[in-house]
């Protein structure tokens, strides 16, 4: 993967967060309100200044959408207490479905390289990523590494 992708917030993130929102029901994943009630964004469950360059922290997987309110709170939540806090009992309910991945990866295939360097999102590369042991990396986060077992 290259590497300038990991700290990315241009186009590709923007249609990623658009894909999330659209996973997601329009909805906050913590609080329900939906996106004509609120404005949602779209939170890290693993920080992206904390995933490790040869990972891809704005996969969909790793991307839940949040109001502002529930968005502060999780921030400072383990990766076990927001996955009970949104309801989700495994991480795979995260991984787009193929139809989801396959509109997206069309969307960032139009991206022009010379802006970015896009590279598309894949099933497998989702997989990988919840089943990485981040170790120590993310200190302020202690049941991280436990997520794969989730």
């Amino acid at each position: 993967m290259p590497t300038d992708s990991h700290q990315d917030r241009g186009k590709r993130f923007d249609e990623i967060a658009m894909t999330v929102r659209n996973r997601d029901a329009g909805q906050c994943m913590r609080c329900n309100l939906s996106e004509s009630e609120v404005r949602l964004s779209v939170h890290h469950l693993v920080p992206d200044t904390r995933v490790p360059e040869d990972f891809d922290a704005h996969l969909p997987v790793n991307l839940i959408s949040l109001c502002q309110k529930c968005h502060g709170k999780m921030e400072s939540m383990g990766i076990s207490t927001q996955l009970r806090e949104i309801g989700v009992n495994d991480r795979e309910e995260l991984i787009l479905s193929d139809t989801e991945r396959k509109a997206l990866n069309r969307r960032l295939s139009n991206i022009e390289p010379e802006i970015l360097n896009v590279k598309p999102v894949g099933k497998e590369e989702s997989r990988e990523f919840i089943n990485a042991d981040f170790g120590g990396l993310v200190t302020d986060q202690p049941e991280l590494s436990d997520f794969s077992q989730e």
